[in-house]
């Protein structure tokens, strides 16, 4: 073999070992690049802020449309994480659900009591641990205000306000007899719903409330709850219920014994269900505060938070009252 073909096979070779050389170097570049962009993606997946949420019952049909409004809104947001769990009437299982968000340090809290007054304690530690709590639906008493970070919610008071007016005009000015269905004792929408409308019809002598029974938020509950009051009192005009699940209730068992209309129902909430009752008459109206708001606020407040932005101490909702009249008007207010 001559000098120049040696050289020439020493070229090929020389250029063949190249080639691997510069395809392993490479490889072994793309290799750490894509394991490192792993790496940065796995970082930004474990950096996703966690909010916690506790809501008294999943029994409360207005606390449970929240709860699925939450879910939907945490969706859209790929830089958090909701955890939502619902302490069913429970005060010690939600003090525990409180007490689990605390020592894994969520970055906020949604906090929907069972009651206004059974929370101090769990709420100081939270605060004391840095982690801002979204008060949610059910205000919390003002000892424990201090504790938390804003709330969320409409006013009790303004909602029984409504109530009592639906009451006086579904009487059209006549002396009536008012039954009252409560949801749980001692819990503020019990307290509040009742009293303030109680206070409410204190001003019109001719309408008399002539008996209350509790039925604990459950339509079913309701309608006993009901015929155990009519029983009594057979002339009774209107039911006043503390959310309207329960005045569906009512009504059942009023169309069972054939006088649905012969007695009207009132109730609180805002589910499609109350809506299309209202327009079709099987309540006479509704007092009715938009869940989208109370839950679009409570997730970018909860956020905010989060994030350091000190907030106002009160994001009011809307409270209004529909009939036949206004039902088919009625919209969920703008969040600003």
């Amino acid at each position: 073999m001559n000098k120049k073909h040696m050289k020439k096979r020493l070229l090929i070779f020389a250029t063949a070992i190249l080639m691997i050389i510069i395809t392993t170097v490479t490889v072994h570049y793309e290799t750490e690049v894509r394991s490192e962009a792993a790496g940065i993606k796995t970082q930004q997946e474990t950096k996703k802020k966690i909010i916690g949420a506790t809501f008294a019952s999943s029994q409360a049909s207005y606390q449970y449309a929240i709860g699925n409004l939450l879910v939907a809104e945490a969706e859209k947001d790929p830089d958090y994480k909701l955890e939502i769990q619902y302490a069913e009437w429970n005060v010690k299982k939600q003090e525990e659900q409180m007490r689990d968000f605390i020592r894994r340090k969520v970055d906020a809290i949604i906090f929907c009591p069972v009651n206004a007054k059974s929370y101090l304690n769990v709420l100081r530690e939270a605060k004391n641990a840095g982690i801002p709590v979204i008060n949610l639906n059910m205000k919390v008493d003002t000892v424990s205000a201090e504790y938390i970070t804003t709330y969320v919610g409409a006013s009790m008071s303004e909602e029984a306000d409504l109530a009592g007016q639906l009451v006086v005009e579904c009487l059209n000015g006549k002396k009536g007899k008012v039954g009252i269905i409560e949801g749980s004792q001692g819990t503020d929408p019990q307290i509040y719903r009742t009293q303030t409308f109680l206070e409410y019809l204190s001003s019109y002598p001719d309408v008399e409330v002539v008996g209350i029974e509790e039925a604990n938020w459950s339509r079913a509950k309701a309608g006993l709850a009901a015929s155990r009051l009519l029983s009594q009192n057979p002339d009774i005009n209107v039911f006043y219920c503390h959310d309207s699940n329960m005045a569906l209730g009512v009504y059942d068992m009023l169309k069972a014994r054939g006088i649905q209309d012969k007695i009207q129902v009132i109730g609180i909430g805002n589910e499609t269900e109350h809506m299309e009752a209202v327009k079709s008459g099987k309540l006479y109206g509704i007092v009715t505060q938009p869940p989208e708001y109370e839950a679009e606020y409570a997730w970018s407040c909860a956020k905010r938070a989060a994030d350091g932005e000190v907030l106002r101490l009160w994001y009011k909702n809307l409270v209004v009252s529909l009939t036949k009249e206004n039902v088919d008007s009625y919209f969920s207010p703008v969040i600003d």
